[in-house]
């Protein structure tokens, strides 16, 4: 038997039969065929990514980054401090800028104190920058950028919102795998745009582009099958963001022992280099240690880091903890959980399902390890679930149709 679009023709007894049908082809089918949703999803993502390229948060850390791109051309902490602030004082405005210069009387004073120091200090500052050295390939592409004739301040803001976007070609192109680029593309804009991540492109900081590597990675292992790649992404994770390790371990231990994908033996190595890598890191960045990053995360933030021994006891991880887990009920996080449970009840198809678990368990060990609730941190799983969410709904709705058709 041969279909096309107007005969079908079959046999029967040895004598050939033609029965003409009407064209079936129509402009739903032609437009689900064509690739116009996706340049327009990517026309309506380009008109969002304005506003954070427009509104950055510039935050707090982003001197830190700022100072180390610097440091790969000098090392005299007078220079990169007239540097990095001469930056600040010409393109951030206020009230950000008083933020930064530690002249915002609304805050406490053990919070802006150290600001106002850094501002004047060149060696307090210089004291700073191992906090932010342990991001190497986040600083490298910063410094590139820089030298090529980008301001410090603005290539912050462009790494952040062309990873943006970067994210949001990847969630459309996932979700086209399962849905249809008809579909993917309003599914992929509402979870472009909701506040946490639209957010990631606000931050002057390592984590939208974070997420993209991580994202990418797992899409070339779990989607397409590109081992290489992948794993060649999984790794450099590690050097934009040190805690990707994390990820890493997971993924490899998935790859191997329940999806029998990867000997063991090849993932030992794997793991291996990534445990390595994250040693190698904090030894040539001057890290001054998990403890100094417990203190100044959830106790205080010290004026000169590398003058400090920092002290953080089980009652501090303790409280930090029970503040994180209050911050991530406030937040977005239960919603998100929501819609991944929808997903999981729909039973989905196996990758945005591995996906899924595999951003979440990663969320809830890099929880464990630093009980932060910023939601910038929560890129990967919202994205994981959100893509779970989008594909589940979409097959609900289709047998829903479906059914309705046959009654």
């Amino acid at each position: 038997m041969r279909s096309k679009a107007d005969v079908v023709v079959f046999s029967n007894s040895g004598v050939n039969y033609q029965i003409q049908h009407p064209v079936r082809t129509t402009e739903l089918s032609r437009l689900l065929q064509s690739k116009l949703p996706g340049f327009v999803f990517l026309a309506c993502l380009s008109v969002v990514a304005v506003r954070p390229y427009q509104h950055s948060l510039y935050d707090m850390d982003m001197l830190g980054y700022m100072g180390n791109a610097v440091a790969m051309s000098t090392v005299d902490p007078r220079e990169i401090h007239a540097a990095v602030y001469q930056e600040i004082f010409t393109h951030v405005p206020n009230p950000a800028r008083d933020h930064l210069l530690g002249r915002d009387n609304h805050i406490l004073p053990d919070q802006i104190n150290s600001p106002r120091d850094r501002s004047v200090d060149a060696y307090h500052f210089a004291e700073y920058l191992p906090c932010f050295a342990i991001r190497p390939l986040y600083n490298e592409v910063l410094y590139v950028l820089h030298k090529v004739g980008v301001g410090l301040v603005r290539s912050t803001i462009l790494i952040a919102v062309v990873s943006y976007l970067g994210l949001g070609i990847l969630v459309f192109v996932w979700l086209s795998r399962y849905i249809g680029q008809l579909y993917a593309a309003p599914f992929a804009f509402l979870l472009m745009i909701s506040p946490p991540i639209l957010n990631l492109a606000r931050f002057n900081t390592p984590d939208c582009l974070s997420a993209l590597v991580t994202l990418l990675s797992l899409y070339l292992l779990l989607e397409v099958g590109a081992d290489l790649p992948g794993y060649i992404l999984l790794l450099a994770s590690v050097y934009v963001r040190t805690d990707n390790a994390v990820l890493a371990l997971l993924v490899v231990a998935y790859l191997s022992l329940a999806a029998k994908r990867l000997e063991k033996s090849k993932a030992a190595v794997l793991a291996l280099l990534a445990v390595v890598s994250v040693g190698v890191i904090n030894h040539f960045s001057g890290d001054y240690g998990l403890k100094m990053l417990y203190y100044r995360s959830f106790i205080s933030v010290p004026l000169a880091p590398g003058e400090l021994v920092a002290q953080f006891s089980i009652g501090d991880y303790l409280h930090a903890f029970r503040s994180g887990v209050s911050g991530l009920a406030n937040g977005y996080m239960l919603l998100y959980l929501l819609l991944g449970a929808v997903g999981l009840a729909a039973r989905p198809a196996r990758e945005p399902l591995d996906l899924a678990l595999l951003t979440l368990l990663y969320t809830a060990f890099h929880f464990l390890l630093f009980p932060s609730s910023q939601e910038r941190f929560m890129g990967p799983v919202y994205i994981g679930l959100g893509i779970l969410g989008a594909t589940a709904v979409s097959s609900i709705a289709a047998t829903s149709r479906t059914a309705k058709a046959a009654a």
